[in-house]
């Protein structure tokens, strides 16, 4: 966590204290120019950790490659991200996962919500960070963070690339809001169950029905919102 955190003075104000200066932490945000085949292909703006795994997740997402082995090289120079892959690969497309059917008890997405929330130290120490997890619905598999929620779901989705995690019968839990754009990375994931802490929109909703995604929002305590596919959702003690 040395190179996620930063210790800076400051000064904070208390009504009972005035102004005062003091050491606080500061979760750290870096840039980094991504080359592809020598070629400038995006600016990334990240938490800087994991960052071989958010290259593989962006550059799946972006249509680059489908899987890690489809990258040659890779380098960091200071603050510059040199990949190359093979040219015939460029368009190609992640591949997209075909998914059966998945259902999740509501009470246990309560208890992974509650785990989920809590797996980021990094978070707790400077609530800087959105954090996203994969679940088989029991258990949290993995969590990653980053101060942008993007960046957070394209390391989730290069660590399963790396380790061959077929995501089609898992379950994303996110800190941050559900929008179009997430769930067409979840579509790209092959993933049928969404559960945020946040709001979803309702670009989001409307895509996700036509995905066949079961999407949840406002996951706070014991309660939770479903906007899609309440179906997919059971309860152990229906009363």
């Amino acid at each position: 966590m040395k190179y996620e955190l930063i210790h800076q003075m400051i000064s904070r104000y208390a009504a009972d204290k005035g102004i005062q200066s003091l050491e606080d932490v500061m979760v750290a945000e870096s840039s980094f120019d991504l080359y592809v085949n020598d070629k400038i292909f995006n600016s990334m703006y990240c938490t800087p950790s994991h960052l071989d795994e958010l290259v593989i997740g962006h550059l799946s997402f972006a249509g680059l490659i489908s899987k890690p082995e489809d990258i040659t090289s890779f380098e960091y120079r200071d603050n510059d991200i040199y990949v190359n892959i093979n040219p015939c690969l460029q368009g190609s497309g992640s591949p997209q996962v075909p998914c059966g059917e998945i259902t999740c008890f509501a009470e246990d997405i309560v208890t992974l919500m509650k785990n989920h929330l809590n797996t980021s130290e990094l978070h707790k120490l400077t609530g800087g960070v959105h954090i996203m997890s994969l679940s088989d619905g029991k258990s949290l598999v993995v969590s990653r963070e980053d101060v942008g929620r993007h960046n957070a779901v394209d390391k989730l989705y290069g660590y399963c690339l790396k380790n061959n995690i077929d995501c089609s019968d898992k379950i994303l839990l996110s800190s941050g809001r559900v929008t179009h754009e997430i769930i067409s990375k979840i579509i790209k994931m092959g993933i049928k169950i969404v559960v945020s802490r946040a709001a979803v929109t309702s670009l989001a909703r409307e895509v996700a029905v036509k995905a066949g995604i079961c999407v949840i929002g406002f996951a706070r305590g014991e309660r939770f919102n479903i906007y899609s596919f309440p179906q997919k959702i059971l309860v152990k003690n229906s009363r």
